[in-house]
């Protein structure tokens, strides 16, 4: 009995704790299950928040190469109606060579023709008849004495001056037919010219509309700064390379290596400019002016707005501003690179560094188009100097705090007065003044670094976000 009862009592014993242990347990398992009831719920709603970021992520790239493509496609077209402007010139340039060559030609020919009845008559009178053969038809009753004595003027002393008549009709002839040639040439060309300036305007018109809204958003902003980041690392690489390139060509180790950034020199002492390869020529020509902005018609090339621009004092598209936020210039085999900001956000532009110009002149800065009235910033802080050439129209020679001059062309208008200025302060607006006046609206831009020689401005104009 004693052994039946002990059995009873371990097995009631049991019983208890294990029931006890079920007590404790349901409050944890409940405890449990809201938490992890609660680690579903936010794992459920971490899961949307990071698909919504990285969707816009996904759209703000979309939305940079958008852009991107806008702008090769709108630049694209601007090479090609400044290319076709340039043949226009030489074109041009070319007839009033002609033109020229043909009054000279004929200033020869009506000389030599004179020469040529002085030994007619001259001949003619020694003979003892009457009347003067000039290179005419046998028409006077005399007819043949007189042809007699013309075959001898052709035979003896006139002859070497009616050869040299000959040939000078001969060539007028020729540039005569070269002349009208050349015509109906600039005439097709002129076509061309047209065709392309109004692609160009309409592609500048659809880069600004779909630049227009997405600039703002800052997903987009540093999706383009990558892009442009990337750009210019390339360059930089591609600057040590050239920089190692050039120290193993160096027969002499102790030699002094060439760095890949460009030296900056002290600025010039004067200040002023010119525009389109002739870069001072008119500096000084007329006194400082002082205009403020001049209100322009309502139309899609004579309106003051810069939508789709970044405005404000960022002067670029995806620059920040500032003159400690970009680095330091490259000088590369692709080009010399400037740390600026865009000098007019919104415009299209090409590659026409060194392209013939009127008069002889090179290239030697970039032309952006734009629509008149575009607000144009300083592209770095330092001095503005406002001035008329004859070139440039209203132009702008700013003397950066970096050494470097940086001059502008074509503006319709200034923004204040001559002055120390910030970059991406707004110093003018687009326009077409000077040589211009026959073009699109546009702006010419050069560098000059350490206030030198002009160097190709296209890649830091690219690099800038432009």
């Amino acid at each position: 009995m004693s052994t039946a009862r002990s059995v009873r009592a371990a097995r009631a014993t049991f019983a208890a704790r294990a029931k006890r242990r079920a007590n404790v347990a349901r409050p944890v398992r409940r405890r449990l299950a809201g938490h992890f009831g609660l680690a579903v719920i936010c794992f459920a709603s971490l899961v949307p928040i990071s698909a919504t970021a990285r969707a816009d992520e996904t759209n703000a790239e979309q939305a940079a190469r958008e852009i991107q493509a806008a702008r090769e496609q709108a630049n694209a077209a601007a090479e090609a109606y400044f290319r076709a402007e340039s043949d226009l010139e030489v074109l041009e340039d070319d007839l009033i060579s002609l033109e020229l060559e043909s009054d000279r030609l004929q200033a020869s020919v009506d000389l030599l023709r004179r020469d040529v009845e002085s030994v007619a008559v001259a001949r003619f009178v020694s003979s003892g008849v009457t009347g003067i053969p000039l290179l005419t038809g046998i028409q006077a009753p005399q007819d043949q004495v007189q042809a007699e004595v013309f075959v001898d003027v052709l035979t003896n002393t006139g002859s070497e001056i009616l050869d040299r008549y000959a040939v000078a009709q001969k060539k007028l002839v020729v540039n005569e037919i070269e002349l009208s040639e050349h015509e109906r040439d600039i005439e097709a060309q002129k076509i061309v010219f047209s065709r392309l300036q109004s692609q160009a305007e309409d592609e500048v018109v659809r880069l600004r509309k779909i630049e227009e809204g997405r600039l703002d958003d800052e997903a987009v902003q540093r999706a383009l700064a990558s892009q442009l980041a990337e750009e210019r690392a390339d360059l930089e690489e591609q600057a040590r390379r050239e920089a190692e390139a050039a120290a193993r060509a160096i027969p002499d180790p102790g030699a002094e290596l060439p760095a890949p950034t460009t030296a900056i020199e002290p600025p010039p002492t004067t200040r002023g400019g010119a525009s389109d390869g002739t870069d001072g020529a008119d500096a000084g020509v007329g006194p400082n002016i002082d205009l403020t902005p001049v209100e322009t018609t309502e139309s899609t090339w004579a309106v003051r707005t810069n939508k789709g621009a970044s405005g404000g004092t960022s002067g670029g598209r995806t620059g920040t501003g500032g003159t400690g936020s970009n680095p330091r210039p490259v000088d590369t085999g692709a080009g010399y690179i400037d740390a600026i900001v865009c000098p007019m956000p919104g415009s299209a532009y090409g590659d026409t560094w060194g392209a013939p110009r009127s008069g002889g002149r090179k290239h030697e800065g970039v032309d952006m188009i734009a629509p008149r009235g575009v607000p144009i910033y300083a592209v770095a802080s330092g001095l503005a100097t406002f001035k008329f050439n004859t070139l440039g129209g209203n132009a702008v020679s700013l003397v950066g705090d970096n050494g470097t001059r940086y001059y502008y062309g074509h503006l319709d208008s200034y923004e204040g007065f001559s002055r120390p200025v910030l970059q991406g302060e707004i110093i003018g607006y687009n326009g077409d003044t000077g040589n211009a006046q026959f073009s699109t609206p546009h702006l010419h831009f050069e560098i000059h670094p350490g206030g030198g020689l002009a160097v190709n401005p296209y890649a830091s104009v690219r690099i800038a976000g432009c």
